[in-house]
């Protein structure tokens, strides 16, 4: 069984491996797949590991390859450690910062790097400093962001979890940037601490970051479609296609 969390049921187990979930990492995974009969191979070692910390309050830090394992159980996130290592070295370097906790990466570190996947899908790392900035100030500082990376995380994963049904995809039709608006827009209550200008100012690096996440569902779909209809033997239906 392939594990396969929505972005929402992510966020689920963040907020558990935070230290600030009365659920078990392993029991929201089995719950959000409907089943307990789950081969424990399948399942990254350290989630495990971190049902057995002395204090259930006490925040789990991750190594980058538990990174890339927690990023691999989400739906359309697919991460290498190489590729992680390159990021917090290079790419992203002020986006993440040095480890928070010990040797290790915080949860709130490995959000970030959830969301930075998330936009990278359209984006190329320049613009997706630039739009984080806007949410999180001085990148490699929590203190001074707007929002926690995981809370941004967690609204996004709300919102795309509410959205059933796409309305019109037409270039010149805003239907879907004014019902993602509308949809954030009804969460702002939560949020009374910011100001206007602070919440208009994640809305807007969120609608970004929602399309950037069904950008990435519609490729995924065209390649799963393509290699169930269009095998690499199977030529010659290609070559109809094309007439």
């Amino acid at each position: 069984m392939t594990i396969q969390l929505t972005r929402k049921q992510m966020t689920r187990l963040l907020y558990s491996l935070k230290g600030v979930s009365t659920h078990l990492p392993i029991d929201i995974v089995k719950q959000a797949l409907g089943t307990t009969m789950i081969n424990e191979m399948e399942i990254p070692s350290f989630l495990s590991k971190s049902n057995k910390r002395r204090n259930s309050n006490q925040e789990y830090g991750l190594s980058t390859n538990e990174i890339v394992a927690l990023a691999n159980l989400c739906e359309l996130t697919s991460l290498k450690s190489t590729s992680i290592q390159n990021w917090i070295k290079r790419d992203v370097k002020e986006l993440i910062g040095t480890p928070e906790l010990g040797k290790k990466y915080s949860i709130d570190q490995a959000a970030m790097l959830l969301i930075v996947k998330d936009l990278k899908t359209v984006f190329e790392f320049e613009k997706i400093r630039k739009l984080l900035i806007v949410v999180f100030n001085t990148l490699s500082d929590r203190s001074d962001d707007l929002i926690s990376p995981i809370t941004f995380y967690e609204i996004y994963a709300d919102v795309i979890d509410s959205i059933e049904t796409l309305p019109s995809l037409s270039l010149n039709d805003q239907k879907l940037e004014i019902r993602i608006v509308d949809i954030i827009n009804a969460m702002s209550k939560r949020f009374s601490e910011l100001s206007e200008q602070e919440w208009l100012k994640i809305r807007n690096v969120l609608v970004v970051t929602v399309l950037s996440v069904l950008a990435s569902h519609f490729q995924t779909r065209a390649q799963v479609y393509l290699n169930t209809h269009f095998d690499e033997l199977n030529i010659t239906s290609i070559e109809n296609l094309r007439k």
